[in-house]
């Protein structure tokens, strides 16, 4: 669910407990808009303990809309250069990528994205709403232009 959704979801029910009970609306409703769920509240503090860390770039993943992955975008924007892409398909090549500038709010095509050197140190992130999976294929896209990457798999038999 999007913010402005909870927002205008909550609005309501105010403006009817309102409607019931007046100026003693407050005793029958709670408003929760500034709640976060565990998930939100987890990555965004993720993302900020990434900002102590150095870093070439920041690939974020998830939906354009949502309020959640956009802040996280927002905080990294900040320290680094940040591509906010919806899915693997988003980058292009090694050299191009698709992607969302939420400053601007606009798609956009970048060249020479990705820093040609043997150890690139990247983040990559997502909203809390995003499936693992298309995490993932973002993921195995982009140790494919690195020649010396170990594979997932062997990597997660050595832990």
């Amino acid at each position: 669910m999007l913010a402005t959704e909870t927002q205008g979801i909550a609005d309501y029910f105010k403006s009817l407990m309102i409607d019931l009970f007046g100026d003693n609306y407050k005793e029958h409703f709670a408003d929760t808009r500034d709640t976060l769920c565990y998930a939100t509240n987890d990555n965004q503090q993720a993302t900020l303990s990434v900002l102590n860390e150095s870093a070439d770039l920041a690939l974020v993943v998830g939906g354009y809309n949502s309020s959640n992955t956009s802040q996280i975008v927002t905080i990294l924007s900040e320290k680094m250069p940040v591509y906010f892409i919806s899915d693997a398909d988003e980058i292009v090549s090694e050299h191009e990528i698709n992607h969302f500038n939420y400053a601007a709010q606009e798609r956009i095509h970048t060249q020479n994205w990705l820093p040609s050197k043997e150890k690139a140190r990247i983040v990559l992130t997502s909203g809390a709403s995003c499936p693992d999976t298309i995490l993932e294929a973002v993921m195995e896209k982009v140790l494919s232009f690195f020649a010396e990457t170990k594979s997932v798999d062997s990597v997660l038999t050595t832990i």
